[in-house]
């Protein structure tokens, strides 16, 4: 997996906004993500970038309603 992976969400497969890799605080450092949510993360692409934020707040806001 190249750079440009990095970026991409493995679930939604939108830009992450992920700022690890830079001199940035990230704001996935911020939030913690549910076992549930990485556990639907496709086993090749497990540990080679971030969830988004998106996916993880409508994954939040869904658990909510049930």
């Amino acid at each position: 997996m190249n750079n440009k992976d990095e970026k991409i969400c493995p679930l939604c497969g939108e830009r992450n906004a992920c700022q690890v890799g830079t001199s940035n605080q990230c704001w996935c450092h911020t939030i913690k993500v549910p076992q549930d949510l990485l556990d639907k993360i496709p086993q090749e692409k497990k540990g080679k970038a971030c969830i988004c934020y998106l996916c993880i707040k409508e994954y939040l806001q869904h658990q909510k309603i049930k």
